[in-house]
């Protein structure tokens, strides 16, 4: 199923370390890869943060404090601006979209029940189940011949919240997840970190 070119571009921000990821890929020494952890929510891809540079140095940080977070070494947190052209995106804040997702998880749920095999499951931070879910959907549309997928794009609610009583949580963000290196149309230092 087709679900829409979106035309936009979006500014994303990436966390990651200063002297193995951001400066090399700004100097164009380096490209940023595709994570393709089971566990990774928006399936395979490069991840970002939609207009969060502030979440991305945070998540940044965290990682240099707990290493097993990231499956590189963060020592020197940094955070690498990209403007993000969408392409053909699985928006998953759109509800048209959701007929895809539930296709896909049919056709998971069948398979494994035919082979009695019990789910993936999701938990806080290993999220298993959507992983397969979206890279079955995006396959899917690929095989059914429609326009591949360039990016998935979701919002992930996450954290505590803001104040007793609220459904705002303070960590929820959008979160940009490109499969088509393509659709990164450039770099940047994002210039909330430049030192004054």
């Amino acid at each position: 199923m087709s679900v829409g070119v979106f035309p936009q571009f979006v500014f994303g921000y990436h966390g990651c370390d200063r002297d193995s990821v951001g400066i090399p890929v700004l100097t164009g020494e380096k490209t940023l890869k595709l994570s393709r952890n089971y566990y990774d929510w928006l399936g395979e891809g490069i991840y970002f943060w939609e207009n969060a540079p502030y979440r991305a140095m945070e998540w940044a940080r965290s990682c240099q404090k707990n290493p097993k977070q990231t499956a590189g070494r963060i020592k020197n947190p940094f955070v690498l601006g990209a403007i993000i052209e969408l392409g053909n995106c699985l928006n998953l804040t759109d509800l048209k979209q959701m007929d895809v997702l539930k296709e896909a998880f049919n056709i998971i749920e069948v398979s494994f029940k035919q082979k009695n095999w019990p789910l993936p499951k999701n938990d806080e931070t290993k999220r298993a189940l959507d992983c397969m879910v979206i890279n079955t959907a995006v396959d899917m549309n690929k095989k059914e011949g429609y326009q591949v997928f360039d990016s998935v794009r979701g919002a992930y609610i996450e954290g505590e919240p803001v104040y007793p009583g609220a459904f705002i949580q303070e960590k929820t963000h959008i979160q940009v997840c490109v499969r088509n290196i393509n659709c990164i149309r450039g770099y940047f230092y994002p210039s909330e970190f430049i030192s004054k």
